[in-house]
């Protein structure tokens, strides 16, 4: 069993989420999905902040997102890709799938992001046995 050196308490928790240094977009799109009741679905601003520096490090051209709820993952991840790099979308919701599109579009990313609408399992099966994607 590893040696745990810190616990996480919330106030470890927010001081994190803090340093995200979310922008007023993704603050948006943050509070709108807070008021709704899938709201868990949401992936915090540290978590963007990290598919960001992940998308950047690897310098990935190609991403993949399973589940894209209100976009706000698929914005930091678009975030992150190299230039001239694209994002997919898998999303079951055409209500979600919506949202997430405006919310690309207000990011200015609407021409590197395809958000495709149904179920993930059949986007995934029809995917080349070679994948083009790298993140």
């Amino acid at each position: 069993m590893p040696i745990r050196k810190a616990s996480v308490t919330p106030a470890v928790l927010d001081y994190l989420a803090g340093l995200a240094r979310q922008d007023e977009l993704l603050a948006r799109v943050e509070r709108e999905a807070s008021e709704r009741p899938d709201a868990e679905m949401q992936i915090t601003p540290d978590q963007g902040a990290l598919l960001t520096l992940l998308a950047r490090l690897v310098g990935a051209r190609n991403g993949l997102e399973v589940g894209t709820f209100q976009g706000y993952g698929a914005i930091c991840i678009a975030r992150g890709l190299a230039a001239g790099g694209t994002l997919t979308c898998l999303e079951l919701s055409e209500e979600h799938a919506a949202s997430a599109r405006r919310n690309l579009a207000d990011a200015g990313l609407a021409d590197r992001v395809t958000v495709r609408v149904g179920p993930a399992v059949d986007a995934l099966r029809a995917l080349p046995e070679e994948p083009a994607f790298d993140f």
